[in-house]
């Protein structure tokens, strides 16, 4: 494992940054980019989502596990933080914590509803959170676009889009309404934005 060090020899404190965002935004594909284009960067890591999802499922790359396995692991401990979204459990692999301890920069895609508690474990200065924003009309057409959702649905996500809100210290929003090499710019320049400018609600 390659660690980070202060002047003084010790292991420098490494970042959980915390991907959030309304459906649509495009967070797969930031993170599928990002995760390509970072992949030489030693101190930077972006671990599998343990998810209720068979494997080879329409998404992203996970560890799948299922719902009663899913159940048996949170009770153990199995996960730093989890959730349940659209009638599926997700879970961030305890390992993370132990990553941050050791300086290194995780990123990971989560519900807000577990920033809290991230920043709890974690601590708040250890913790980033990139909020992901898009315009409506970009939104919608996304959503469209996936194919995933009938037109009701895409109006009550849209709803929930214009409601959504994220406070707390070290918040950066970025912008994903421009083209893809824009959003994927935009993205990896606020993973690697030192700690001290981060905190901008």
């Amino acid at each position: 494992m390659t660690e980070r060090h202060t002047h003084d020899g010790a292991i420098k404190p490494g970042l959980l940054v915390l991907v959030v965002g309304p459906s649509g935004v495009g967070k797969d594909t930031l993170l599928d980019a990002a995760r390509e284009r970072l992949k030489d960067a030693a101190h930077i890591c972006f671990p599998r989502r343990c998810i209720t999802r068979p494997a080879g499922s329409v998404g992203e790359i996970h560890i799948p596990v299922r719902p009663e396995d899913f159940a048996q692991m949170a009770r153990q401990g199995a996960f730093l933080l989890s959730w349940k979204a659209h009638d599926l459990c997700y879970g961030i692999p305890r390992h993370v914590q132990d990553d941050v301890a050791n300086g290194k920069t995780v990123i990971v895609n989560v519900s807000r509803s577990v920033i809290d508690d991230a920043r709890s474990l974690i601590g708040h200065g250890q913790v980033r959170v990139l909020n992901i924003r898009a315009s409506r009309d970009v939104l919608r057409k996304r959503l469209e676009a996936r194919g995933r959702e009938d037109i009701l649905d895409i109006e009550r996500r849209l709803a929930r889009a214009s409601a959504y809100q994220i406070d707390g210290d070290n918040i950066v929003h970025v912008d994903n309404d421009a083209d893809l090499e824009t959003g994927i710019t935009r993205f990896i320049a606020a993973i690697e934005i030192d700690h001290a400018i981060a905190n901008r609600a």
